[in-house]
């Protein structure tokens, strides 16, 4: 490696994403890995901390991106599971290893986890370094825009792996931008045949309808909750919010069916609900939620690796870092589903 410098999207604060020429990082620790990255993914939570007031917390002077496949460029002398030129994709928050939540097995729920591209340097840059803990072997015979899925699939998994759906019920999924898309066909894969999606945009219910769907509905318009009743005969046994806007949790409260699962993925922090604590409790609902990823990347990586899993057509555009805020402003307006952003171009 000549080069000495390189480009990075750092996030300023105030919704601002900029930019800048940085120093490469270097290897600190015995167990670094320095990563040149092939393609990162921009997330919803990115355009959340973005966002003005911020959804969810980004630190001022970080390199913003955590979803991303790598290559790895060199390894620190303890390094053992990793060796230069492996292809890698990275588990992006880092448990702290020592607070009650990493002592009980829940390290995705750590109070003091660092945030790789949140509040620690991340993937919207040529190269990035990480702790060998963080990554996970992927073949190379993936594309890299498939790869780059690793860590929303791992996320959406360890919502799968809590929920755990069955062939035979029926599900009412919310929102179909890239996560609900990437649960739709999750949910697709296993063997699940009744999946209506509820979506405002005509644009996203028509691309749900492509990748699967059964049934699309418009949640904006009144009475699709009776759509739905004519269509199946009953509420859905599972409902699974996708999009963290506070009306989704009423709405689900009120169609799932009598013993059924509610599912909270979607995550905005300057949102609120308003429900009956007594609708839960008369219709003895479980409501379940799900966080980042939780042992939940193996599964990911091995469904990626199956080429009909359909997850790749979520994905609707691709672009030079240098356009990266281009990308950002396309699914901030919905014009664009998953953009996946190349720094090495």
């Amino acid at each position: 490696m000549k080069q000495a410098t390189m480009q990075a999207a750092v996030f300023i604060g105030n919704g601002i994403l900029e930019l800048q020429e940085v120093e490469i990082p270097k290897i600190t620790a015995p167990n670094d890995v320095l990563l040149r990255v092939e393609a990162a993914g921009i997330c919803g939570s990115d355009l959340h901390i973005l966002h003005v007031p911020q959804g969810q917390r980004g630190d001022p002077g970080t390199i913003m991106g955590h979803e991303f496949v790598a290559i790895v460029e060199q390894t620190g002398e303890a390094v053992t599971s990793v060796q230069i030129g492996d292809r890698v994709t990275v588990e992006p928050n880092i448990p702290c290893g020592i607070c009650p939540e990493c002592r009980s097995g829940h390290t995705n729920l750590c109070r003091s986890a660092s945030n790789i591209g949140q509040w620690r340097n991340g993937g919207f840059a040529e190269y990035c370094v990480v702790p060998e803990t963080q990554v996970h072997a992927i073949s190379k015979s993936i594309p890299a825009r498939r790869a780059a899925l690793a860590e929303p699939v791992a996320c959406v998994m360890n919502g799968m792996m809590r929920l755990n759906p069955q062939p035979y019920e029926t599900v009412v999924l919310f929102g179909s931008g890239p996560i609900g898309l990437i649960f739709l066909r999750l949910l697709k894969l296993y063997g699940v045949r009744n999946v209506a999606v509820c979506e405002m945009i005509e644009s996203r219910r028509m691309e749900a309808q492509k990748l699967g769907a059964d049934l699309v509905l418009d949640s904006s318009r009144a009475g699709w909750q009776q759509t739905l009743i004519e269509q199946w005969g009953v509420g859905p046994d599972i409902v699974i919010d996708a999009v963290g806007a506070g009306p989704v949790l009423e709405q689900a409260i009120d169609v799932v069916q009598f013993g059924g699962r509610i599912l909270i993925f979607g995550q905005n922090l300057t949102q609120q609900s308003t429900i009956r604590p007594g609708d839960i409790n008369r219709k003895e609902l479980t409501v379940l939620s799900a966080l980042a990823v939780h042992h939940s990347f193996p599964p990911a990586i091995s469904i990626l690796e199956n080429p009909d899993s359909g997850l790749e057509q979520i994905i609707t555009h691709e672009l030079p870092l240098r356009e990266i805020n281009k990308g950002i402003e396309w699914m901030r307006s919905r014009q664009a589903g998953k953009v996946i952003i190349y720094p090495g171009k």
